[in-house]
């Protein structure tokens, strides 16, 4: 199954900067987690536009459809983590499996 990442229930941030921004920023968490809720702040105070979801707030069917998607098309060797970052930049996908805040300076 293909995901369309555009076509999800995204909650934007920073809505108005997302056109001049060179990397699109998808950010999947979940209401629980401690860390996807630092990086969310994080993000906002580096001031970037991202649009985010909660995993644990879409349909069962649908949130396994997209872990499965983002397990397979992202070849993770470990289950996939959150939150789930990715950085898509022209056609160029670069993937975090975690709270990462140094790897996302380098990709923002």
């Amino acid at each position: 199954m293909d995901i369309k990442l555009e076509l999800l229930n995204w909650t934007i941030e920073n809505e108005d900067k997302l056109k001049d921004q060179q990397v699109i920023i998808y950010y999947f968490s979940l209401t629980t987690c401690p860390h996807c809720k630092r990086g969310i702040k994080w993000l906002l105070e580096k001031n970037v536009a991202f649009k985010w979801l909660y995993l644990d707030k879409l349909p069962l069917e649908m949130k396994n459809s997209v872990k499965n998607w983002i397990q397979e098309k992202y070849k993770l060797r470990n289950r996939m983590g959150t939150p789930f970052v990715i950085f898509r930049k022209n056609k160029d996908d670069f993937i975090s499996n975690g709270y990462d805040p140094s790897y996302w300076a380098s990709k923002i």
